[in-house]
């Protein structure tokens, strides 16, 4: 699988036999964000356009859009408890 990022957003690639192209969604929003291209250049133009229908879209409702998440989480730990 491969990804592809634009403004903060990625998105997870996979090659679709079925359709006979490539097929992305972006991953941790909560929307659907299905896309599709036959060549490197409409996918990614095809990404780009569904980012910004989200954000737009979103803009409109005075809802803020939802970015993904980074994937860590900080803790602070006790100083006795350093090895």
């Amino acid at each position: 699988m491969k990804t592809m990022t634009y403004k903060g957003y990625t998105a997870e690639i996979i090659y679709s036999d079925e359709d006979e192209c490539f097929v992305g969604h972006i991953v941790n929003i909560d929307a659907i964000s299905g896309f599709h291209g036959d060549t490197d250049e409409e996918l990614r133009e095809a990404f780009e356009n569904m980012v910004e229908l989200y954000i737009e879209t979103l803009a409109e409702s005075e809802n803020p859009p939802q970015k993904h998440f980074a994937g860590r989480l900080l803790s602070r730990l006790r100083q006795a408890l350093h090895l």
